[in-house]
Formats: structure tokens, sequence, C-alpha cells
């Protein structure tokens, strides 16, 4: 059974939050007094995830922020000099951990900020006196970005300038990715009928009380192919389904949705399973059942979709053409991801 964190830490949010609200009062803001060291630290450590809408411009981009705690009024008014290395091992590492598929950015993407010289194989970042922050940016050329790929670059923190590094706040992973205009997070309702096994039906009324929706992130693959991830309980593609006879909520191994969006008409063109067409030992594949509006409405912003889960193996008789499930959806935008 997968897990997400949303409905645990729903359940857990009440228990702490009293104790978190003191303390980060206290922690977020630090007087430049004479208490301990100066410190460096990238703030956004240890990733920084960067999402745009499609654009054909030249765009100032800040990827990260050097900060510098000051433990005095002449430690701030003292001017720095932090130096940075390209560190790509950071991006295959993110790669291997989340079966992702960043690729390092293409210097002809972009160019840096005079502010951040680059020599030697060296960035050097310098804070003036008074100045406790400093902004890392690019100039990122739209034009050139393959919306079929999503880019990263890695950094480390090699020459601190005599100043003790935060811990854990040494390296930071930028993660810039272009979104599609379906790109986003969406709350799904309708219906879900499996014509095998009738226990197992949709989970759009909250039925095991968790107080939430079911939400849906579809995320950018290509200029017209999202996929469709269960964000409110797995957090992997998939189709989340309750089961009638556990009383608990499941998935469909194997099985998880690629929509094909006509940019033209903003008609789904096609579905096909994320896992791959006749996957796992179950042989399922995706199918768009063409009764059903299947279109993506810019006005309310809203996805009507009817499509099939077709299973070919393991199923004595097999259901008519091979349908196993009909889902039928409305799935309305309700915030960026």
């Amino acid at each position: 059974m997968y897990m997400k964190f949303n409905i645990l830490k729903k359940m857990l949010l009440g228990v702490g939050i009293s104790l978190l609200f003191t303390a980060c009062i206290k922690d977020e803001v630090d007087d430049t007094t004479t208490q301990g060291s100066t410190f460096v630290k990238l703030l956004e450590s240890p990733q920084n995830a960067i999402f745009f809408e499609p654009f054909t411009e030249i765009r100032t981009v800040e990827l990260f922020s050097l900060r510098k705690d000051a433990n005095s009024g002449a430690e701030l008014n003292t001017p720095l000099t932090v130096k940075l290395t390209p560190n790509p091992t950071l991006i295959a590492t993110y790669n291997a951990a989340n079966s992702a598929d960043y690729e390092k950015l293409p210097d002809s993407l972009y160019t840096l900020d005079p502010g951040n010289p680059f020599a030697s194989g060296i960035y050097q970042m310098s804070m003036g006196a008074g100045e406790f922050s400093k902004e890392f940016t690019i100039k990122l050329n739209g034009s050139k970005w393959d919306l079929s790929k999503k880019y990263a670059l890695g950094f480390t923190i090699s020459d601190a300038g005599g100043k003790p590094i935060t811990t854990g706040k040494k390296d930071v992973l930028v993660l810039i990715s272009i979104k599609n205009k379906w790109d986003g997070i969406y709350v799904a309702s309708g219906t879900m009928t499996d014509l095998v096994n009738p226990n197992l039906t949709g989970i759009y009324d909250d039925p095991g009380g968790y107080g939430v929706d079911v939400e849906y992130s579809l995320q950018t693959l290509s200029a017209t192919q999202c996929v469709v991830v269960s964000e409110t309980y797995q957090g992997v593609p998939c189709v989340p389904i309750w089961d009638l006879g556990a009383q608990n909520w499941s998935l469909y191994g194997s099985f998880g949705l690629i929509v094909t969006f006509d940019p033209a008409t903003d008609k789904i063109a096609s579905v096909t399973n994320y896992y791959g067409q006749m996957s796992g030992g179950n042989k399922r594949s995706a199918e768009l059942d063409p009764s059903g509006v299947n279109a993506y409405d810019e006005a309310t912003k809203t996805v009507k979709i009817i499509y099939w889960m077709k299973q070919f193996a393991n199923l004595n008789p097999a259901p008519p053409n091979n349908i196993r499930s009909i889902i039928n959806e409305e799935w309305k935008y309700v915030r960026a991801r």
C-alpha cells in the first residue's frame, strides 16, 4: 500500500503547530549582536525547484541566495567574497534517488550575470559592507528551451571567505522546468466503475473521512503532454480507488495516465499508460472513451475526460473489449504546483 505524507501531515499539524509557532518566532530573526560566529549558507539548500510558463524572451532568473548570518554590526559591515564550484554530481544523485531525468542546463541556454563572475571553474559572489544577502542570477533564453526536457544546475561552496558554513547549507541543486498551459493542481470529481470487481470504486466523496479532496497534479512532460499524479494519496502516477471490502484506499498496479492535448483546440488527443501500454503482469493500457467531452476549458480551467483502463491478462472471462474500468472525471484547476 502506497502512502503520501499529505494525509499524515493533516493529522499531525494540529499537534505540532503551537510548538512550531513559538520556535519559529525566535529562530527566524537573529540579532546582529556578538553571539556565536558569523556563518555563511546557501538559503535554498538542498534543492530549489523553479517552474515557468513557456516564454520566448530572455529572462533574468534568481537561482538561489547566498546569506551571511553576521554575529555583530562590525561583521555585517565587513565585505565578504565567497567562491562556489559547479557540482553536477548533485544532479546525478537526485536523479538516482527520485527516478528523475534532469539534465545539466546547457551553456547555450543562459548567460551569467556579471555580478557573479565565473573564471577558472570558480563562481565568485561578493557582499559589500552592510550586505547580508546576494542573489545568484542568470539570463535564461526561453526561445531555446526544449519543453521535453528538465534541466538543473548544482553548486557547492568551496571557499566561504574564512567563515564557517551552516550545517547542511553548503550545496544547492536548482531544478528548472518549463510548464505547459495545462500544468497545475486540480481537484477531481466523478465516477470510477470497475466492471470486474464492484468492490473497487471511486474515492471522490472521501469515503475514508480524511477531510481531503482528491487532487491530481498535472506535470509537464512535453509541450503537449502531462502525467497525472495522485497528489492527495499515493504521490505517484496512478488512479486512486476505494476498496469497499477492505474499507481502505488503494490503486491499480502498473497503471497511471499520460494525457496528450491538442494545443490548437485544447481537446484531449489521446491517453496512454504512464508505465507503458500493456504494462505489468496484468497487461494494462489506457484508452480514451470517444463519447466524452475530453477537453480542457480555458474559461473555467476545467478538464472533462472519460477513459478506460483496459486489462489483457489474468481475467477469466475477459470483459468486453478488455475494458476493466471506466473513469469519468472532471478536473478543476485550483493552484499552480
